[in-house]
């Protein structure tokens, strides 16, 4: 997911051409039922689990509606029974974030609703020490070897299992992009989202925010910053918000009683 390139590295007055890490991306395109869907930008590996996560995630697809997906090239194909895909594929637009999809609405029955996702509620009895938390963000940062490497990468985690003793993490240029991915991997796993914490290297806005309500995830760590209306989005998901994870400190800013030293 990286290549070598030479470049010019400028030091005060001094110039010299070193060879440098630097992240590789591609294009990917997702089909429903052969109809088009969206280009999405993002490094390799992990298509089907994008694709997945993205539909899933989105509310375009419930994950029992899935009914087969293949990968040829840059193109998932997923096929699905769900015969209205494309009335709920219609209520999303673009963003210059990823590809062509953010969610400005979604269907409840007959109804249509904005991203506030009033009528989601997560209902979880997790409970969490402040340890958990920063051993978890720690687990990420020691997983984030392109990164590392190249700085040009964003990373998403899911702790998970019993007594959240299970990790898995994904790198990926779009922290959209690693978020879904991590989703993906945990419908393809059959993972309990009940239990688990997703923890993520970039921003919280809503959109992730409603997705994880959508899916049942209890608690969502960043090691930045979160924004306001993702604030809103998770008061009214029931979802325990957390931001500026980092040492030994963090912000929770909305249901804290999932956080104890208990």
């Amino acid at each position: 997911m990286y290549e070598k390139f030479k470049i010019i590295r400028v030091e005060g007055k001094n110039f010299t051409t070193i060879m440098d890490d630097v992240v590789v991306e591609k294009n990917l395109k997702l089909d429903i039922n052969n109809k088009f869907i969206a280009d999405l930008s993002c490094s390799p590996g992990y298509e089907e689990e994008l694709a997945i996560g993205l539909c899933v995630g989105e509310g375009i697809l419930e994950k029992d509606a899935i009914k087969k997906i293949l990968t040829e090239n840059n193109n998932v194909k997923i096929y699905t029974d769900d015969t209205d895909f494309s009335q709920k594929v219609a209520l999303y637009f673009s963003s210059d974030c990823m590809g062509r999809l953010r969610p400005r609405k979604i269907i409840k029955g007959k109804e249509n609703y904005d991203v506030t996702v009033q009528d989601i509620v997560v209902s979880s009895d997790l409970s969490v020490t402040p340890e958990k938390i920063i051993a978890g963000m720690k687990k990420m940062h020691e997983k984030a070897e392109i990164w590392k490497k190249t700085g040009g990468m964003h990373i998403a985690g899911l702790m998970f299992g019993e007594n959240l003793d299970e990790f898995i993490a994904i790198e990926d240029i779009s922290r959209h992009v690693a978020a879904d991915k991590v989703f993906g991997y945990g419908i393809i796993n059959n993972i309990n989202f009940a239990d688990s914490i997703l923890f993520t290297s970039g921003r919280l806005p809503a959109d992730i925010i409603a997705k994880i309500s959508r899916l049942g995830i209890p608690v969502a760590v960043t090691r930045t910053a979160v924004t306001y209306s993702a604030i809103k989005v998770a008061e009214n998901t029931n979802v325990t918000l957390i931001g500026f994870a980092r040492g030994n400190k963090f912000n929770i800013y909305v249901h804290p009683k999932r956080i104890t030293n208990d």
